[in-house]
C-alpha cells in the first residue's frame, strides 16, 4: 500500500501530492485526511471546464466519490501519474497507454486529429468533434441524431416526423423511420374510411355545437306541452348565448330564421342554407342526426397519434412522401450509427484532455488545499480582488443569493475582519462577495464605504460595504486599541464638560438680554441683573482656574519625580503603564487571531471542510496589502501660498 506523505503549513497538517502515485492511491488514504469532502459544482465568477467531467450524477456537488471515480478513470488511459505535475500545452501521445484498449483508442484518435505529432489542443479536439455534431448518443447508449443540427434542405423534413413519431430531445433514430410511415399508411387509411355523403366533414363538426341546443328546444317544448310553468330562460342573469336557441312554440318544428336567439342566429342560417328550407321539422331533424352519426363515430375513433397529421399542409404531406428525402435520411442515420463509437472515443479524448489540463489544480484545492499557500496562492475558491480604505483583499469569496447575514451568521467562527459588499457593473446581474482583511486595521472600513472589485475576467465592478464583522485584524491594531478609548473618553468627556458650559453661559447671556428689554428702566435692571451673571460667571472662572491648578501640580510633580529619579527607573514606570494598558489588549487578540480559520468561511460558501485551514499572520499579510513606498522617488511640491505684495 502506498504511505502518503504530509507537509505542515499555517498550523495546519495535510497530505502532499508530490507525485504521480500520490494521486493514483488517493483510494487508499483514510478520508479524515482530505481536506475538502465535497464542494459547489459551479463557483460564481469562475470558470471550470474540468468539474462538468467530474460531477456524474449532475446534482450540481462535486463528492469525494466522483473525483476517485475520475482517478480510476484515468488508470487504463494516462501513461503516468506523473505527466499530471508537468505543463500543459495541449495533449501529446506520451500522454497516453497504448497498452490498453480505452489508451490504445485515445491514441489512435489522437494521431488522427494531429498526424503531425504536435500537442493538440483542446480547440483542435472541439473542431474535430464538430464534424459530428448531429450525432446523439444517450445514457443508455442509443444513437440518433439532432433535428436541429441537421443540413438546411434536410432539417425541414425531419421536424416533420419528428413531431409525430421523436421524443422530446428533438432526436430522431433509425426505429422512428418506420414507424412514422406505418402511421402515415395507417393515416391514408383512416382518410380513406370518411363516411360518404352530401355532408363534409367541416359541415359536420361545424354544428357539433348546435346539435344540443337544437335537442334542448324540442325538450323544452316537451317540458312545456306537460307544465306550462315551465320556464323559457334558465336564468336571466346569464349571457344570452346560453339561453334556447327559440322561445318554445310548436313541439313539431323549429323556425331556422325567425325568433331565432340572436347569438345563435348565423348558425342557424347556415343550416338553413345545407337544407335548403327555413323550417326545421322534428322528423327531420331525427334523419338528420342519424345522417351525421356515422362521421361522429369516424372522427372520435380517430387515433390519438393521427392529431400532428391533421396540423400538415399540403405542401408538408407531398414533402414527407418524397422518396429522396427519405432515403437522405436514412443515410444520415446509418452514418450515425456506423460513427457512434467513434463519437464516444470523441466524448472520451475531450474529457481525458479536462483531466490531464486540470485534475492535479483541482485536487490540490480539494484533496488539500496547498494553493492556498505562496508561491501559487491563488486557490479556486476564490473570485476576485477588493481594493478599499488604500488596501487590496485577495481573500474574497462569492455569497450565494445574495444573503450576507446568513452568510456571516456561518462565518463568524473564523474570527476574521469580514467585509460583505454589493457589487455593480453596467451589463452584469448585481452580485455580493465577502472580502476577507487580514493585515492592517479596521480603519475606515464601515458600512457604507466604497471601493473597486475586480473579479477574475477583469471586470471592474463599483463594492459598497453592506455589512461588517469587524473583529480584530493585527497585534498592531489591539495595542493602539485601549489608547484609541482613552482618547476617544477623555475627547468625549472634554466636550461634555466645555459644553455644557458654553450651554450655560449662553443661557445665563440669554437670561439677561430677556430680562434687560423687558424692564422699563434699562439702567436700573441691568444693573440688577448683572451681580448673579457676573457671581456665576466668576464661580465658573474659579472651577477652571482650581482644575488648571491641579493639573498643573500634578504635571510639576511629575516633572520632578522624573527629573530626580534614574532615567531607567522612568523607562521603566513608562513601560509599565503602556504594558498595563496594552498588554492584556494584545493578548487576548493573539490568542483570537492564532485562531482564525477559514474553514467557516468556506462552509458558508457551501464547501464541505474537513479539517480546518488555518490563517497566519504572515499569510494575511500577503492576502492583505497595502502600497508600500519603500524604494520610491519623492518630489517636493511648489508652495502655493500666496506671495506677500
Amino acid at each position: 500500500m502506498h504511505r502518503h506523505a504530509f507537509f505542515h503549513a499555517a498550523r495546519t497538517t495535510q497530505v502532499a501530492l508530490a507525485c504521480g502515485a500520490d494521486v493514483e492511491h488517493l483510494a487508499d488514504l483514510d478520508r479524515t485526511y482530505w481536506a475538502i469532502l465535497s464542494r459547489p459544482k459551479f463557483i460564481e465568477g469562475r470558470a471550470e471546464p474540468l468539474t462538468r467531467y467530474l460531477d456524474t450524477d449532475e446534482d450540481g456537488r462535486i463528492r469525494m466519490p466522483e473525483v476517485l471515480e475520475a482517478i480510476e478513470w484515468l488508470k487504463p488511459r494516462i501513461a503516468s501519474f506523473d505527466r499530471l505535475f508537468l505543463p500543459y500545452e495541449g495533449l501529446v501521445k506520451e500522454d497516453l497507454r497504448d497498452d490498453t484498449p480505452e489508451g490504445k483508442a485515445l491514441s489512435d484518435l489522437l494521431a488522427k486529429i494531429a498526424p503531425d505529432g504536435k500537442p493538440v489542443s483542446d480547440k483542435a479536439i472541439r473542431d474535430y468533434h464538430a464534424k459530428f455534431y448531429f450525432i446523439n448518443v444517450d445514457r443508455d447508449e442509443d444513437t440518433a441524431v439532432e433535428v436541429g443540427a441537421l443540413d438546411s434542405k434536410l432539417k425541414p423534413y425531419a421536424e416533420l416526423v419528428w413531431k409525430v413519431v421523436g421524443p422530446a430531445n428533438q432526436t430522431l433514430a433509425e426505429e422512428h423511420l418506420p414507424r412514422f410511415y406505418d402511421l402515415l399508411k395507417q393515416w391514408r387509411q383512416w382518410q380513406a374510411d370518411k363516411p360518404k355523403g352530401r355532408f363534409t366533414l367541416e359541415d359536420v363538426q361545424s354544428r357539433w355545437p348546435l346539435r344540443k341546443k337544437i335537442d334542448d328546444y324540442f325538450r323544452l317544448c316537451d317540458e312545456r306541452a306537460y307544465d306550462a310553468a315551465t320556464p323559457l330562460f334558465h336564468d336571466p342573469s346569464k349571457p344570452l348565448k346560453d339561453a334556447p336557441i327559440s322561445l318554445a312554440g310548436d313541439a313539431t318544428q323549429l323556425s331556422l330564421t325567425e325568433g331565432v336567439n340572436p347569438e345563435w342566429a348565423d348558425q342557424t342560417a347556415g343550416l338553413a342554407k345545407i337544407l335548403g328550407a327555413t323550417t326545421l321539422t322534428r322528423d327531420l331533424w331525427e334523419s338528420l342526426k342519424r345522417e351525421w352519426d356515422p362521421y361522429d363515430v369516424w372522427w372520435h375513433n380517430v387515433p390519438l397519434a393521427f392529431y400532428t397529421f391533421l396540423s400538415f399542409e399540403k405542401e408538408d404531406f407531398a414533402l414527407v412522401e418524397d422518396p429522396a428525402q427519405r432515403a437522405a435520411l436514412e443515410a444520415v442515420l446509418r452514418q450515425a450509427k456506423a460513427e457512434a463509437p467513434l463519437l464516444e472515443v470523441i466524448h472520451d479524448l475531450e474529457r481525458f484532455a479536462a483531466l490531464r489540463e486540470g485534475l492535479l489544480r483541482f485536487l490540490r484545492n480539494f484533496v488539500n488545499v496547498a494553493d492556498l499557500y505562496p508561491p501559487v496562492a491563488d486557490p479556486l475558491f476564490l473570485c476576485g480582488k477588493l481594493f478599499m480604505d488604500g488596501r487590496v483583499a485577495s481573500l474574497c469569496f462569492p455569497v450565494e443569493n445574495g444573503d450576507e447575514k446568513a452568510h456571516a451568521a456561518l462565518a463568524a467562527p473564523s474570527r476574521c475582519c469580514l467585509v460583505y459588499c454589493a457589487l455593480e457593473c453596467e451589463g452584469i446581474p448585481p452580485r455580493t462577495i465577502l472580502a476577507v482583511f487580514t493585515a492592517g486595521a479596521i480603519g475606515s472600513l464601515a458600512v457604507g464605504k466604497r471601493g473597486l472589485f475586480v473579479d477574475l475576467n477583469g471586470n471592474d465592478w463599483e463594492a459598497t460595504v453592506c455589512h461588517l464583522e469587524a473583529n480584530t485584524i493585527s497585534l498592531w491594531e489591539a495595542f493602539f486599541a485601549p489608547w484609541r478609548k482613552i482618547g476617544e473618553t477623555c475627547a468625549e468627556t472634554a466636550r461634555k464638560l466645555i459644553g455644557g458650559r458654553g450651554d450655560n453661559a449662553v443661557t445665563q447671556v440669554a437670561t439677561a438680554a430677556a430680562k434687560a428689554q423687558s424692564s422699563a428702566a434699562g439702567t436700573t435692571a441691568a444693573k440688577a441683573a448683572l451681580p448673579p451673571s457676573n457671581a456665576s460667571q466668576m464661580a465658573s472662572v474659579a472651577t477652571l482656574g482650581i482644575s488648571l491648578s491641579f493639573l498643573a501640580s500634578a504635571a510639576a510633580a511629575l516633572a520632578s519625580a522624573v527629573t530626580h529619579a534614574p532615567l531607567w527607573k522612568t523607562g521603566a514606570v513608562a513601560l509599565g503603564v503602556i504594558l498595563a494598558v496594552s498588554l492584556p489588549s494584545v493578548i487576548l487578540a493573539w490568542f483570537r487571531l492564532r485562531n482564525r480559520d477559514l474553514a467557516p468561511i468556506l462552509n458558508a460558501s457551501g464547501w464541505a471542510v474537513n479539517r480546518p485551514i488555518g490563517l497566519t499572520a504572515r499569510l494575511g499579510r500577503f492576502f492583505t496589502q497595502r502600497a508600500s513606498y519603500v524604494g520610491r522617488r519623492f518630489v517636493t511640491m511648489p508652495s502655493r501660498r500666496a506671495k506677500r505684495v
